[in-house]
């Protein structure tokens, strides 16, 4: 069975959904910043086609918390289980889906084969699940028919799967024959006398095989799984549970916990089964998150939802597999990159944790990086000392674009996902012209200094001989020496200096073009070209965000703050200390 169409409307956060699926995709991994949807929407994957028998809502599930706008999750379903398709179940309740993803009433020659299933809770909180037709009609879903739907849930609340109760999935595997279940009432029996001098082939069989599928989804390396007493649950119907030896598996990690859940339920829900797994991550470690991925990937699996917040995960995953959600004012979006291009695909590898966030800074390079690093550090101090939120809390991410052009281009491909981009580029060469268009037309905000002027030159552009002796000096603390600067300012000058003074070169040289072999210096000879010297650099102008002739450079940094924050500029943030010059 696949999942072709989605919608939901009135649930939780979400206002509205309509989400088309990719055809013959098996992993869908959700990726994007907290609080877009992503949980849910596995979580009304899960309510509308599990098996759960008694479901309990409250007002809270409704979209602004108002139950008379009732919630509607609703799945169009192709290559349905047979047994639903019967005469007496759903099989004259087909409908027909066109190639252009229209529903029409009746399955006519040229249209796949679909049944429409919609849960509906109103405010009598009462769900109600049916199979409908284009024309309204309803006809009502039972838990046990919605059990040959074979979709089931993966989530920390995993020890339930690890025991053998009525409803969990060991339990219903050992029921479904005469024998196991004598075999499991002979094990009970036996469990109850702390399971001496009992064999049970039929529960030696079924365990052996949960460790077979435990191990193969890499959940740990299982080589004694046997049923055994549980203690912790005597006297509430659930005495088997599953051991490694002498600890049961109820004792181990999260990670392994949730991979032996996910091996359980899948047996018990057969081939062709849909896995709903939020944060597919949660316990485990990177190489465990990436192998079970690959898992998922694979034949047992109509489909597998996933959600993931791992920087590892997005990287490794098929980027096929991704989809971006992001929502505004309740209205989720959900966009695939199964057809992203090259950028996309090294961004994906370069600056994944982006593709997490809902806010993105890209800088040209790595100064621009630390400069707006540093930047982010002072006033996510500010905002915090006044009771406001910081990057982290608005979903913000920074990222080297690694060039100009690059940074255009990146920002070009992540505006259509749905964050908010902003580019932070050099003004000094006519190339990136196109690129910067192309990423505004894509919806991206692109900040460029000054014509003809880099950052370097941006900033030394009105500086006062002090400004400039302390930019120097800054220079020599990361050249590591002041015969290596001087080296670098006499290669770039018309006129040889014989020391650092730069009240002396004014001698034989206007300020103008002491501002100008210094930028040029500075940026050519890499005074501040990784992401630490940057980062000085961003803690350098800070010093001195109140001096006029810094005043373009805070101009753009002001503007990144309020892309950033919405907040008040940066020049009217509380001021530092002085300093001189």
């Amino acid at each position: 069975m696949r999942i072709r169409q989605f919608s939901i409307e009135n649930f939780r956060g979400i206002k509205k959904l309509d989400w088309i699926l990719p055809v013959g995709q098996r992993l869908i991994t959700l990726i994007g910043p907290g609080d877009s949807g992503k949980s849910s929407i596995l979580e009304a994957i899960y309510l509308l086609l599990g098996d759960r028998w008694s479901v309990s809502f409250s007002d809270v599930d409704f979209y602004g918390v108002d139950p008379s706008d009732p919630i509607r999750i609703q799945a169009v379903l192709t290559d349905v289980p047979a047994p639903l398709l019967k005469d007496n179940t759903f099989g004259f309740w087909q409908s027909g889906l066109a190639v252009d993803g229209q529903i029409h009433q009746e399955p006519e020659d040229g249209r796949e084969l679909c049944l429409v299933v919609r849960l509906t809770v109103d405010e009598s909180l009462e769900p109600l699940w049916e199979v409908v037709r284009a024309n309204g009609d309803g006809r009502n879903i039972t838990s046990s028919q919605r059990r040959e739907f074979s979709t089931f849930r993966v989530d920390d609340r995993t020890d339930a799967q690890l025991r053998w109760t009525r409803s969990s999935a060991l339990g219903r595997m050992s029921a479904k024959d005469g024998a196991a279940r004598e075999a499991l009432s002979a094990a009970e029996r036996a469990a109850r006398e702390a399971l001496s001098g009992h064999e049970s082939s039929a529960l030696n069989d079924l365990v052996k095989e949960v460790q077979h599928h435990a191990n193969e989804v890499g959940s740990s390396d299982f080589k004694a799984v046997r049923a055994g007493l549980d203690a912790s649950r005597s006297g509430m119907g659930a005495n088997l549970a599953l051991y490694e030896g002498v600890v049961p598996l109820t004792a181990y990690g999260l990670g392994s916990r949730r991979l032996v859940s996910l091996a359980v339920q899948q047996m018990a829900a057969g081939e062709r089964a849909i896995a709903v797994i939020d944060e597919l991550e949660s316990g485990l470690e990177p190489h465990r998150a990436v192998r079970l991925l690959n898992y998922l990937d694979s034949d047992p699996y109509s489909q597998v939802f996933v959600t993931t917040h791992s920087p590892v995960v997005v990287e490794q995953a098929p980027i096929e597999s991704l989809s971006a959600v992001q929502t505004s004012n309740g209205a989720v979006k959900i966009t695939s990159l199964g057809d992203a291009d090259g950028v996309m695909r090294a961004l994906r590898r370069a600056a994944p944790s982006s593709l997490l966030a809902r806010k993105v800074v890209i800088g040209e390079g790595k100064t621009e990086h630390g400069v707006l690093a540093a930047c982010f550090d002072a006033w996510d101090r500010e905002r915090n000392a006044t009771g406001h939120t910081t990057s982290a809390g608005e979903g913000l991410a920074i990222q080297d674009g690694n060039g100009g052009e690059k940074a255009a281009n990146r920002a070009e491909a992540m505006a259509p996902l749905g964050c908010s981009v902003l580019a932070l580029i050099d003004n000094d060469v006519r190339t990136a012209d196109p690129h910067v268009t192309k990423a505004e037309r894509a919806g991206a905000t692109v900040i460029r200094w000054e014509e003809k002027r880099c950052i370097e030159s941006q900033i030394c552009a009105q500086l006062d001989t002090d400004e400039l002796q302390e930019f120097v000096s800054l220079g020599v603390s990361h050249r590591g020496a002041e015969s290596t600067v001087l080296d670098d300012i006499n290669s770039r000058g018309r006129a040889q200096v014989g020391d650092l003074v730069v009240a002396e070169w004014l001698g034989t040289q206007s300020i103008e073009d002491v501002r100008d072999v210094v930028a040029l210096a500075a940026s050519k000879r890499g005074w501040f070209k990784d992401v630490d010297s940057g980062r000085a650099l961003g803690e350098w102008l800070l010093e001195r965000r109140t001096s006029p002739n810094l005043a373009a450079v805070f101009a753009r940094l002001d503007q990144i703050r309020t892309f950033a924050y919405g907040a008040s500029p940066i020049s009217e943030a509380p001021e530092p200390t002085d300093t001189d010059g």
